[in-house]
């Protein structure tokens, strides 16, 4: 019985632990690079240090279904909206959440980029943000939306 309650134990914090360790970067530059070298689309998390990300966290974005399909599936940038001194790139981000027209954080984008002499161009696919029915249901409406830029 120890036996198996320990491998339970185990088995749980080793999935808990896959689902918190995504790639997400924060340098647009950087994502945009490799959006365009592994030819995926991005998916850019709009957020702050002040906003309670909540269910989407917990039922999405710190999953392990998330973390397999993201990896496959996306680029992960987390765009910080916080105001505050040690945000270097809070101008940036700012302008971004104005060109996709975000009111709400958190909110989650799936974008396009392509850069052409030295102009970075963004094809805003869709927009999604926490939905009930768990990280299933919300995967399915990704890839919805994801098949649109391939129409």
């Amino acid at each position: 019985m120890i036996k198996k309650s320990l491998f339970l134990l185990f088995l749980l914090f080793s999935c808990s632990m896959h689902a918190q360790i995504l790639n997400w970067n924060t340098n647009i530059s950087e994502a945009i690079t490799i959006s365009n070298k592994q030819r995926k689309p991005m998916l850019l998390l709009f957020t702050d240090a002040t906003v309670n990300k909540g269910l989407l966290d917990v039922q999405i974005l710190n999953t392990l279904d998330f973390a397999i399909w993201s990896r496959d599936a996306v680029v992960l940038v987390k765009l910080d909206l916080t105001q505050d001194t040690s945000n270097e790139f809070l101008q940036r981000n700012l302008a971004l959440k104005a060109a996709f027209g975000i009111q709400d954080l958190p909110t989650i984008c799936f974008a396009n980029v392509r850069v052409t002499k030295s102009k970075i161009n963004y094809e805003l696919i869709g927009k999604i943000g926490y939905k009930a029915g768990g990280v299933a249901s919300w995967i399915s409406d990704a890839k919805q939306i994801l098949a649109r830029s391939s129409e």
